[in-house]
């Protein structure tokens, strides 16, 4: 292996790349990518050394469900965070920021472009409305055509829409998320998509004569009686090959919001303060405990997919509900563990396992050729993921950032947040 003088080696504890963990190792890094990962022992005397104890080196986390702003960019960075699929948005805009992004201290942006709906759209600031099926066939194409990472179908599409929707994204080269509210995640599993969202969907197939509603339907008593049907439903989507992102910390943080617990600090120390009074909720504690017992079944079902290896992603949905970027990944972490995974294979769900659903192998990996994206954390996330995980320095495209400089400029968001898609769409709804 040859190297030059700008080659850095970074070392700490453990090195986590991505499928096992290393001891003893050092990455190198050189511009924009990873030269190799060698043992410390084997590291030429000319060649810059930075030790870090107590630390395990990870590669940049991937939040694969969320909704970007310009002013979520460095507080991501702070966390680790390195690379964000955002799934749904205006188009023209969240592709100019797509292109944009190493231009900025933002992570590394995947764009699925707007949410597919049906007319009229649930949140039309950031949607493309659908009226049939013509017209259905024809958004995924125009929206593959515009150069998109993917499509996202949400939740007033028509349920016949799904399988000609997923066949022209298939044909373009696309995998199909859904938010599957209300059709059930085994209708729109049996039409082709690849990945499902929030879990929600999952209330048409395992209680398909429910109460009216939602929220009060996962919160409802009785709702533990269908565990049977839970189990089926769980048995069928692991035979469908289906990928499950289900933004447990979305949940958490809407029970934790409404009732005596609270938001967590950071979030709204970090966020921009209307923004967190437009996203988040108020306080209700007969809703909060509803929310909460909904979080709970979700985390179970959850765990029904686990059980039976069904793949999952790392996602958090910020910043939906007032949750803050980076800071929420972790907590979906967590949430994974909650509900049977390992840390390290939650840790994988967010790097290594995500980067191959996104067929992006240039990412989730600490290896030789790969971009050169990694986080350095205090503690041993291996083997316990942290409430509050203290990350000492990020490395985005070989560029390092000091997590302290990122959080301090976040203090200081740009108030033009308001004119971005979520802007508005977060204003909208809050004057109704």
């Amino acid at each position: 292996m040859s190297l030059d003088t700008t080659t850095t080696a970074y070392a700490a504890d453990r090195i986590f790349d991505g499928d096992r963990v290393l001891e003893g190792h050092a990455i190198l890094v050189e511009g924009a990518r990873i030269k190799g990962v060698v043992p410390l022992a084997d590291l030429p005397a000319t060649i810059s050394l930075e030790q870090h104890p107590g630390c395990t080196l990870i590669p940049g986390l991937i939040d694969t469900h969320m909704h970007f702003m310009r002013w979520q960019g460095p507080v991501f960075l702070a966390y680790g965070v390195t690379t964000v699929r955002d799934t749904g948005n205006d188009l023209a805009w969240i592709l100019q920021c797509r292109d944009e992004w190493s231009q900025h201290a933002w992570p590394r942006i995947v764009s699925l472009g707007p949410l597919l709906d049906g007319t009229p759209p649930a949140h039309d600031q950031v949607a493309h409305a659908i009226a049939d099926t013509d017209g259905a066939v024809a958004a995924v194409r125009d929206t593959a055509a515009a150069g998109v990472d993917g499509i996202k179908l949400y939740a007033s599409i028509a349920a016949e829409w799904i399988q000609p929707m997923t066949e022209a994204s298939h044909a373009a080269g696309l995998k199909v998320s859904m938010h599957c509210l209300p059709h059930g995640v085994l209708v729109a599993g049996h039409a082709g998509i690849d990945e499902f969202y929030h879990l929600d969907g999952i209330l048409a197939d395992v209680w398909p004569d429910h109460p009216p509603g939602w929220l009060h339907v996962w919160g409802h008593p009785d709702f533990d009686k269908t565990w049977d049907r839970q189990q089926q439903v769980a048995d069928t989507i692991a035979s469908m090959d289906l990928v499950s992102t289900p933004t447990l910390a979305y949940w958490d943080s809407q029970w934790r919001i409404r009732s005596a617990a609270g938001p967590y600090a950071e979030e709204q120390l970090y966020m921009p303060a209307d923004l967190f009074t437009w996203a988040a909720a108020k306080p209700d504690a007969e809703l909060g405990a509803t929310w909460q017992r909904a979080w709970e079944a979700a985390l179970r079902f959850q765990g029904l997919l686990l059980d039976r290896d069904v793949p999952s992603l790392a996602g958090s949905d910020t910043p939906c509900g007032g949750i803050l970027p980076g800071q929420s990944l972790w907590r979906e972490l967590k949430m994974l563990v909650a509900a049977g995974q390992k840390p390290i294979e939650a840790l994988r769900s967010a790097t290594s396992a995500a980067a191959d659903f996104l067929e992006r192998p240039e990412l989730g990996r600490l290896r030789q050729g790969a971009v050169a994206d990694a986080a350095i954390v205090k503690g041993d996330p291996t083997a316990s993921i942290p409430d509050q995980p203290e990350v000492t320095k990020t490395i985005r495209h070989g560029v390092t950032y000091a997590p302290k400089d990122l959080l301090k400029a976040a203090e200081m968001a740009d108030p033009a947040w308001r004119h971005e898609p979520w802007g508005r769409q977060f204003k909208k709804v809050s004057d109704r």
